[in-house]
């Protein structure tokens, strides 16, 4: 079974008119449609509905999905559940060896992407770290309402009193001054 997917915006009209004879043209079987507001939800039915050994059809890649990710992890998929995936306009055909090292080129891209962002991240978490900043929440005792927390525990006031004095909760108390300071 060849099963068509297309998806357009509400501006797009005319668009999926072209890629519905495109699909048509290609011989599905089957067609979904998604829309703006349906958000993929047709492309979840669509894909629920192949099994092994059927084709599932798209006029161009970019109908697929919005992310090189998105789009390998689908292609993925596809490839371990024996379902062909086809690009018509973009002749891409995962039945031909051709298809097939596509798909492979691309999951290497969507890795790369992957790692090119985490590199990214780690220079700019370490470029705000020589400038003083820290990822994270900000500490909420200071080192002037730890101190006097730390004095007032230390006299005999019980932690939940001092927890309201110094605005913090008993949990920070415990886990910031420790156990045994505490205790």
């Amino acid at each position: 079974m060849k099963v068509g997917y297309l998806r357009h915006s509400g501006a797009e009209k005319k668009k999926s008119d072209t890629q519905l004879a495109v699909l048509q043209l290609a011989g599905c079987d089957t067609f979904f449609v998604d829309d703006a507001q349906s958000k993929g939800a047709k492309l979840r039915v669509a894909l629920n509905t192949l099994s092994a050994g059927d084709s599932f059809v798209v006029a161009k890649f970019d109908r697929l999905g919005k992310t090189i990710k998105g789009v390998v992890d689908l292609l993925t998929d596809l490839t371990a559940r024996s379902i062909t995936f086809v690009a018509v306009e973009d002749s891409v055909d995962t039945s031909t060896a051709d298809g097939r090292y596509l798909v492979h080129i691309m999951t290497r891209l969507a890795l790369m992407d992957k790692l090119l962002r985490y590199e990214r991240t780690k220079v700019s978490l370490a470029i705000a770290k020589t400038k003083g900043r820290t990822g994270g929440r900000p500490q909420s005792l200071t080192q002037e309402k730890l101190t006097e927390a730390k004095k007032l525990i230390d006299g005999g006031m019980p932690v939940r009193a001092v927890a309201k004095i110094v605005g913090s909760s008993r949990a920070t108390l415990y886990r910031v001054l420790g156990a045994k300071a505490v205790g």
